[in-house]
């Protein structure tokens, strides 16, 4: 016969081992990952501002070409702008909220790298933000020279 105190026949009321799980850990609350969200709010910095400016910049010149030749060139009067204000207007909001949606990307996308919520995501998202001034520069110089393009061609002063 075994003693009472044999490892393998130990009265029920005893405690387990120290370590020992009574049941298994529960499930770890699923957070949003930070970075997919800087990621969407660098492409509407980078991209789709940069786009929306770009649009409105070409407009902007070939509605206010006409009156700036007219003029020579040399002066800058800011009421020529008159006619295409409401694109001036779209430039200036998608400059502004390019710039915010930018800073907060980049920042997002910092946090969502050094605290490993979405790494990849995070990085991608500081890579794109970084770039998005360089974008917004490239597509807004393009649409400039373009509208300027197809002002002077015979593309005419509509609006």
């Amino acid at each position: 016969m075994t003693s009472p105190s044999a490892p393998g026949f130990a009265a029920p009321h005893t405690a387990p081992p120290v370590g020992t799980l009574r049941e298994p850990p529960a499930a770890p609350a699923r957070r949003r990952p930070l970075g997919a969200i800087a990621l969407v709010l660098s492409i509407l910095a980078g991209i789709v501002a940069s786009a929306v400016a770009g649009f409105a910049t070409f407009r902007v010149v070939r509605g206010a070409g006409a009156e700036f030749l007219a003029r020579g060139g040399e002066s800058v009067d800011w009421r020529l702008l008159s006619p295409v204000r409401d694109f001036v207007l779209l430039a200036e909001v998608a400059f502004w909220s390019g710039t915010v949606l930018g800073i907060a990307a980049l920042v997002m996308g910092i946090v969502a790298t050094a605290r490993n919520l979405g790494r990849g995501t995070g990085i991608a998202a500081i890579v794109l933000a970084a770039l998005g001034p360089f974008v917004f520069a490239a597509l807004v110089f393009l649409a400039l020279t373009a509208g300027a393009s197809a002002f002077v061609s015979g593309g005419g002063t509509s609006v």
